[in-house]
């Protein structure tokens, strides 16, 4: 269970994760819209512009999406 006091201090250190998702990419470098606005940084691994990313430490890793599950009614 986190607190919101430790949730900021992690926030302001740069030490949380931020999701976003990737928006262009060039270098081996990509711009990510997070919630707090675009950052630009390096792409860990393989990606396309639309991936879901979590941007930390200046790295951007990919989020593996929800595998889309069938919904039976009883």
């Amino acid at each position: 269970m986190s607190s919101p006091l430790s949730d900021l201090r992690e926030l302001l250190a740069g030490r949380s994760a931020v999701a976003g998702r990737v928006v262009s990419m060039a270098n081996g470098t990509v711009r990510v819209a997070t919630a707090q606005g675009v950052v630009e940084v390096a792409l860990d691994g393989s990606g396309n512009v639309g991936d879901r990313v979590a941007v930390r430490d200046g790295r951007a890793i990919r989020v593996q999406e929800a595998v889309e599950v069938p919904v039976f009614f009883v």
